[in-house]
């Protein structure tokens, strides 16, 4: 009785967590498909570069050419989070999984 009732607390368990994993996967193939876009306009980022001091002022086809590879870097950085992300919730379903399938064959025996 106490080993059954075992079993079937680890089964739902597990069930839980494989659970949780596959719907941050899915949350995480969503950010791979369509990634957050980039909020900071030139504007805003010509703002910024022009209020630090020390430097050389910059021409509007040096900032946009700099910002256009700001954009990029993010992007990049975006896309590697929600590979990373993915591989993490990718764990949360692989790793209870046996124990799930030993607790479910054991129970099955039990039962019979």
């Amino acid at each position: 009785m106490v080993r059954s009732v075992y079993y079937y607390a680890v089964m739902f368990i597990t069930l839980v967590m494989m659970i949780g994993g596959a719907v941050a996967a899915a949350m995480n193939m969503t950010d791979l498909v369509a990634p957050t876009p980039y909020y900071m306009s030139f504007h805003d980022y010509k703002m910024v570069n022009q209020e630090r001091e020390g430097e050389v002022e910059k021409t509007d086809a040096q900032l946009m050419e700099e910002y256009e590879l700001e954009q990029e870097r993010e992007k990049a950085l975006e896309r590697q989070r929600a590979i990373n992300s993915l591989l993490k919730n990718a764990a949360w379903i692989v790793i209870p999984l046996p124990f799930f399938v030993i607790a479910r064959r054991r129970a099955s025996r039990r039962d019979e």
